[in-house]
């Protein structure tokens, strides 16, 4: 497709169309949204990237993403201290905050396996190194359980269907 506007635009749309979610027309769209209301959505959108780049860190307890190290969830002592949650990425974890569905701590993964990307076992720690690890120590280890597909993203579950799936985790 031919380039419609400048460069500066164009870098915009291909960076947009980058997100999840969005491809080459939703990203002209909300490129198109974010310069007719540039007072309003464009500087305080880029003030807060800004912000986000300088101030975010991942915690260095349990690998989620916040402005503090460690994490809100990890310093909040109402936690249940003898549960840890292990999940593969930041969206589970905010996915399972949002559904109330447990209230213990964390452990990110940072990711899954893919072989299609070179990501090997070596690269990751799995939870059936972690289930290894633990044999012999008198530790419960659960999975996700009903309406969760093997493999399936956490995020684009509803509230209720990640809660039934807490409730009902089966031995791992």
């Amino acid at each position: 497709m031919p380039a419609v506007a400048g460069p500066e635009i164009e870098r915009l749309i291909q960076l947009l169309a980058r997100l999840p979610g969005l491809g080459p027309r939703s990203a002209r769209r909300a490129a198109l949204h974010l310069i007719k209301k540039r007072e309003l959505l464009m500087a305080p959108l880029a003030s807060a990237l800004q912000t986000a780049i300088e101030k975010i860190v991942v915690c260095g307890r349990c690998g989620n993403i916040d402005t503090q190290n460690p994490c809100t969830v990890c310093v909040d002592p109402r936690r249940d201290q003898s549960v840890i949650v292990v999940v593969a990425d930041v969206a589970d974890l905010w996915a399972l905050e949002r559904a109330g569905a447990i209230n213990a701590r964390y452990h990110v993964l940072g990711g899954t396996l893919s072989p299609l990307d070179g990501i090997g076992p070596q690269d990751l720690t799995t939870a059936h190194y972690i289930t290894d690890l633990l044999r012999g120590a008198n530790v419960k280890v659960t999975r996700l359980a009903h309406g969760v597909p093997v493999g399936g993203e956490l995020d684009y579950l509803d509230e209720g269907t990640l809660s039934a799936a807490i409730r009902s985790r089966t031995a791992f």
